[in-house]
């Protein structure tokens, strides 16, 4: 078999070394091995997006040193060669978000890949257009580059296989797009459920809510044994409430057990409600609520409907907003009632505690929707998630329904499906053989250490001191900020 992957950066070390993964994996079956490298010449990626000359130069020698230790020839290492494919494009002056995401090229939706980046970059779920206007031209010029670049590769060399790394942002969806153009047979690879796999979506993104709904199932019913699958669900439950890190930073582990809000009154009806950092998947078709516009307007209409009086709503507002200042965050700050205690990100209080003491749960597609089922909660989902057809969650169709669903009394319902969630998160996707996790973000390559070991394990002391990350986290998000507004690109 030819086997073509194309590694535009090495410097997420997890990401790189699953690049070098698959290809030592195929070396070793005997395979004809390829890759398609960048030299420099992406005018942005999602590491390097203002395109600093040493981090790049750091990022093309790491490269090589994995290239090297698969011992890949260098015939076999092709240049993405950008500067042979930029072209003119009309771009418009976008007045809106959904402007841009619309915007395609040839068919190629260039737009919402540079959405996704720019969305990711700011942490920002509507990002002012003009304000970003010199990173969205840059970025759009680039997509098509990369979307000509990638058919022309892929032409050149007719692999039996296609790989590449998570699929959404600029500099990696026309990669995807034009191998799909294309009729090539393409896996994207991506974290999985624990540190110790990676995954690998056949002919799509792994953000792809239908296919990962039906990878769930095939996961499950490829198993016979129930109680094996039974245990190994229940491990992945028990670590996620004990504040492993499994495919990402816990963001419990900080808390501190059994703590509850102050004057939390057991004698009302209390119901948790926890809420998802809204950029995550603002660029990724499927996801829109069906009811709301967004988490925010339906947390103003719960507070204000005809409910009952009794009705005490705790919301917890997601970890991973600490430290940010977006529409989200300005919004939820805005909130206030005499029905609801709002939760900051980085309060101590501890999340599955809170799930204990209430009554019921209210989500938007994080995992304590389903988590909640399994603990025995009854948990009222309000949004897309890829375990909304596994029959845990009450799911109301409208508005009508969902204020039922809140007032009544709800009984638990059955667990089977948040069983299939957890061991499907704790199962699905490759073994690693040749690269070693010692964290989410650094581990060992063949034995080697591809950054720094003693950088990156200060790295990862510091940031588990949470005053010292919110106030790193700050410093830098106000410097991008003010990069951005100055246009600096």
């Amino acid at each position: 078999m030819k086997i073509l992957i194309y590694m535009p950066f090495a410097d997420w070390v997890p990401h790189f070394a699953t690049d070098l993964e698959i290809a030592a994996k195929h070396i070793e079956a005997g395979d004809e091995v390829h890759i398609i490298q960048c030299s420099g010449d992406l005018p942005a990626c999602e590491p390097n997006p203002n395109h600093l000359k040493l981090r790049c130069s750091l990022c093309r020698s790491r490269r090589d040193k994995g290239l090297n230790i698969i011992d890949l020839p260098i015939e076999k290492r092709h240049d993405l060669a950008l500067y042979n494919f930029t072209r003119e494009l009309d771009i418009p002056d976008f007045s809106s978000m959904e402007e841009l995401k619309s915007f395609e090229v040839e068919g190629m939706d260039a737009g919402m890949a540079v959405a996704s980046s720019l969305i990711s970059m700011v942490r920002e779920p509507n990002p002012n257009v003009t304000q970003y206007k010199p990173f969205i031209k840059k970025n759009l010029l680039m997509s098509v580059a990369v979307y000509d670049a990638i058919g022309y590769h892929l032409d050149k060399i007719k692999p039996d296989a296609f790989y590449l790394f998570n699929g959404r942002y600029a500099s990696l969806r026309p990669a995807l797009r034009a191998a799909q153009t294309m009729g090539v047979k393409t896996y994207v690879h991506e974290r999985a459920g624990v540190l110790n796999r990676y995954s690998l979506t056949e002919n799509t993104y792994p953000h792809d809510i239908e296919y990962q709904k039906k990878q769930i199932q095939r996961n499950w019913d490829n198993e016979p044994d129930d109680t094996k699958k039974k245990e190994i669900a229940t491990k992945w439950f028990e670590e996620r409430r004990g504040g492993k890190d499994q495919s990402w930073y816990s963001f419990t582990k900080s808390q501190i057990k059994g703590n509850l809000p102050d004057g939390f009154d057991p004698s009302r009806r209390n119901i948790a409600v926890y809420i998802s950092s809204q950029d995550e998947f603002e660029a990724i078709t499927g996801w829109k609520n069906q009811l709301y516009k967004d988490q925010t307007s339906a947390l103003k209409d719960l507070i204000t409907s005809d409910i009952d009086e009794n009705i005490m709503f705790y919301l917890r507002i997601h970890p991973n907003l600490k430290g940010l200042k977006n529409t989200q965050t300005r919004e939820l700050n805005e909130l206030k009632a005499l029905n609801l205690y709002v939760i900051p990100a980085d309060s101590k209080i501890d999340s599955y505690q809170l799930m204990d003491a209430c009554e019921k749960v209210i989500t938007f597609g994080s995992t304590m929707g389903i988590e909640s089922v399994f603990w025995g909660k009854p948990s009222i989902l309000i949004g897309r998630a890829i375990y909304e057809d596994m029959k845990g969650c009450y799911i109301p169709r409208n508005r009508r329904e969902m204020i039922a669903l809140i007032n009544e009394k709800l009984e638990p319902m059955e667990v089977t499906g948040a069983i299939k969630f957890a061991y499907w998160q704790k199962s699905y996707g490759h073994e690693y053989v040749y690269y070693k996790p010692e964290s989410v973000r650094h581990g060992t390559f063949m034995g080697i250490y591809l950054k720094d070991p003693h950088i990156e394990r200060l790295k990862s002391q510091i940031l588990a001191k949470s005053w010292l990350s919110k106030l790193i986290f700050n410093f830098a998000y106000l410097i991008r900020k003010i990069k951005w507004k100055l246009h600096i690109s």
